[in-house]
């Protein structure tokens, strides 16, 4: 009898103890500063500006396949971006987030064989072409994010699931076109071409949803990796312009770094320890 006495109290010892080992209570910050990096690119296309010859190239007429002699609309259109975000957290399961993002695209237009053509000029019957290896441009803007984090479960794992939408205003910094000749002799048409390639419109809009990771204790500083899906860009692009986007739809992937500050301001949260 006092075997199972015994036996008993040590199995109920040892449950307490796990129990203990299982959950613990900790204040955590309500507020973190992110710092984050990220991708966003397009479906769809570039397309091809008004002065590149329409027809098949004259030097390679045996090919009815060809495009103008430029790479097809395949190639999408990808944004870059660094950011600073500070995130507010709501309460357990809704976070709340804005800062600035600085975002950057550089969009090449290659030639599919050795070069295409390029319309400099135009005098009645008479149109002066150049041989251009490619053209390229690119675009830097300020954005502003907005996003919102739910999170399906209070509980704050080391890693953690959760669902993301968001809207980033993007407004246009600065943007610069170039261009590669066939032959180095034809550079005197340099401003002849970059003057016929328009600068995309000024403003740039994101909507995105998303699913994310936070991996790492909220009261320590910890990552965030996020798919963002779908992405949909607005903003009317100038249709001079080869950096054009044919569609709108398109897929993002964020990382951050979350460093919690204000300590004074707390959530109690239960940490599973095991």
């Amino acid at each position: 009898m006092k075997e199972r006495i015994l036996i008993s109290c040590f199995i109920l010892a040892f449950a307490a103890r796990a129990g203990a080992q299982t959950e613990q209570t900790v204040s955590m910050p309500r507020l973190r500063l992110g710092f984050e990096a990220g991708m966003e690119s397009s479906f769809g296309g570039i397309r091809k500006p008004a002065a590149i010859r329409e027809s098949q190239s004259y030097y390679y007429d045996y090919d009815y396949n060809y495009n103008g002699g430029f790479i097809p609309n395949n190639q999408g259109v990808t944004f870059y971006d660094v950011g600073v975000k500070p995130e507010y957290s709501i309460n357990k399961r809704i976070a709340v987030a804005a800062g600035v993002r600085f975002y950057f695209n550089d969009v090449t237009l290659d030639s599919d064989r050795d070069y295409f053509l390029w319309r400099v000029s135009r005098q009645g019957t008479s149109t002066d072409y150049v041989k251009v290896r490619n053209v390229s441009q690119k675009n830097y803007y300020f954005g502003i994010p907005l996003e919102v984090k739910i999170f399906p479960r209070e509980q704050d794992f080391f890693v953690r699931h959760y669902f993301i939408v968001g809207a980033a205003f993007n407004f246009l910094v600065s943007s610069s076109n170039g261009v590669s000749f066939q032959n180095p002799a034809m550079k005197k048409y340099t401003s002849a071409v970059l003057g016929q390639i328009a600068k995309p419109n000024t403003f740039l809009g994101y909507l995105y949803g998303g699913f994310g990771l936070k991996i790492g204790r909220t009261n320590y500083p910890f990552g965030n990796m996020e798919i963002h899906f779908p992405v949909y860009m607005w903003g009317k692009n100038r249709s001079d312009s080869f950096a054009r986007v044919e569609d709108s739809l398109g897929i993002g992937i964020q990382t951050s770094l979350q460093i919690p500050i204000f300590r004074s301001n707390r959530l109690t949260y239960k940490i599973i320890t095991d």
